[in-house]
């Protein structure tokens, strides 16, 4: 009984923290242990086997938590059934030294302490036979061959009272477990092939809801910022340090611009990337007001997450890096950034932290947090092209009977010029007619007239921006971004 004691103390631990997790932001410990785990996970060479096993989504994440969860259980109901109560916390509290907190690993301890001693002094057998044992003199009347019913029954009643207890704990723990995983589940890499929405969205822009997903978080832990409550903060080698409300904003000249954002993760042909028009300012503008220190040279970004990056101050002052605030005419939602995000062009994703909550002028720089993982500090585009039709999973087309292949071009403010299409493995390519993007830092839309003959038939694109050529050499996307054609065989019959 001691396991299903020491049990219930973890069960309860782990309810309280993630309850403050969610009413007061407070650090949960095992959300701080998942964070240290996927910091492992997110160095490439793991990353990229991940990928490989789990695909593009976030199963790999779940199944992470999931085995953290289960280790932080595991690992401290063993340690509460082993050791007294208050070695037990202390043993927590100082292990969670190593990556929560000073106040949370030492309340954390506390509290695991308490709850180990109150499951002993409420929930052992020892105490239930202590209350109902008759005093020693009535022991010399008693008939030794009667049983102590009250005894029994009252260990009895300890013994359901703890399994309840145990079962109702298991049962909270794995709802809750499930619930953050479940809503982690979807969406990860969802985005549409080539967008074209009726109504107020033009043609070629992503609508929010396919928006592709990525997070070093699991979904259900991503920031939830209340807009009244969030602040901005503007320090270190500027004339006048800010802190900004969103409403403060609001006085800055409000710029729309239309872009398109990829991530490095994203293979060669795959979904990772998405278009869509964004409202918001200048960060310019606000680096002027607050004063530039002669000596800063970078621009540090800090989220609500823990999430970081760094950009050269040269390339920060160019007037196309933008502060958004909304996406596709509504507020930014909280999957993709809200309150405020960073947009900059001819960069990957990974340089453009959502949730942001701190900008700092500095001297040197500061290796953001995928950087860190070995992962590229530039991030810079590379030249791409997909093929969204037919498409790519079970593509079947009919021999004889014309259709347009179609697809996407992309590689920054750079221009699209050209895109080429092969039908037969690449040895003979045909050019694809092109739709004007509308503005930079847009995909390019292109199709091809195709009528195929009966079999097999290898689909390619490759894209041209200039005399720059997609490479052809076939990269994996970590930790600098994928390379190589697109490429698979559709069916005619």
């Amino acid at each position: 009984m001691k396991y299903l004691r020491a049990f219930i103390a973890v069960a309860l631990l782990s309810v309280l923290g993630f309850v403050g997790l969610q009413l007061f932001g407070w650090v949960s410990p095992v959300v701080a242990l998942f964070g240290r785990v996927t910091q492992a996970l997110g160095v490439p060479a793991v990353f990229q086997v991940l990928h490989q096993i789990f695909g593009l989504g976030s199963t790999g994440k779940s199944v992470a938590f999931a085995g953290v969860l289960v280790g932080w259980i595991g690992g401290l109901t063993l340690l509460g059934a082993l050791v007294r109560p208050w070695q037990a916390g202390a043993v927590l509290g100082l292990a969670l030294l190593v990556f929560t907190p000073l106040e949370v690993a030492l309340g954390s301890g506390l509290v695991f302490g308490l709850l180990l001693w109150a499951a002993e002094k409420l929930l052992s057998p020892r105490l239930a036979v202590a209350a109902v044992a008759p005093p020693a003199s009535a022991e010399l009347v008693q008939p030794p061959h009667l049983p102590n019913v009250r005894a029994d029954r009252t260990n009895a009643t300890r013994r359901t009272v703890t399994l309840a207890l145990a079962g109702t704990g298991a049962a909270v723990l794995t709802a809750g477990a499930g619930r953050l995983i479940s809503m982690s589940g979807g969406g990860s890499a969802s985005a549409s092939a080539v967008p074209v929405t009726p109504g107020s969205l033009p043609a070629g822009v992503t609508p929010v809801s396919n928006w592709y997903y990525v997070s070093k978080n699991l979904e259900a832990l991503d920031p939830r910022i209340k807009a009244e409550k969030w602040r901005l903060n503007v320090d270190g080698l500027v004339g006048t340090p800010k802190t900004l409300t969103l409403e403060d904003l609001a006085r800055f000249t409000a710029v729309t611009s239309e872009r398109t954002l990829a991530c490095i993760s994203n293979p060669v042909g795959g979904p990772l990337i998405s278009n869509g028009i964004w409202e918001g300012f200048r960060l310019s503008d606000l680096l002027r007001e607050v004063g530039i220190g002669k000596e800063a040279r970078f621009v540090l970004w800090e989220a609500e997450d823990g999430y970081t990056e760094s950009l050269p101050l040269g390339d920060a002052l160019d007037p196309e890096v933008l502060l958004v605030t909304r996406l596709n005419g509504a507020p930014l939602t909280p999957k993709h950034g809200f309150p405020l995000r960073v947009l900059i062009p001819d960069r990957y994703g990974m340089k453009q932290p959502r949730w942001l909550t701190k900008i700092t002028l500095s001297a040197t720089d500061k290796p953001g947090y995928w950087v860190q993982r070995d992962w590229s500090r530039t991030a810079r585009l590379e030249l791409q092209s997909r093929i969204d039709f037919p498409e790519e999973i079970n593509p079947q087309v009919k021999a004889g009977q014309p259709i347009t292949v179609r697809g996407m071009a992309f590689f920054g403010s750079k221009p699209i010029t050209r895109v080429e299409v092969s039908t037969d493995g690449g040895k003979t390519w045909g050019q694809a007619k092109l739709t004007p993007p509308r503005n930079t830092s847009v995909w390019t839309l292109w199709a091809f007239d195709w009528t195929p003959t009966a079999g097999a038939a290898m689909l390619m694109a490759r894209a041209y921006s200039g005399s720059v050529v997609q490479k052809t050499a076939e990269r994996d996307a970590l930790p600098e971004g994928a390379t190589g054609y697109h490429r698979f065989i559709v069916n005619a019959g």
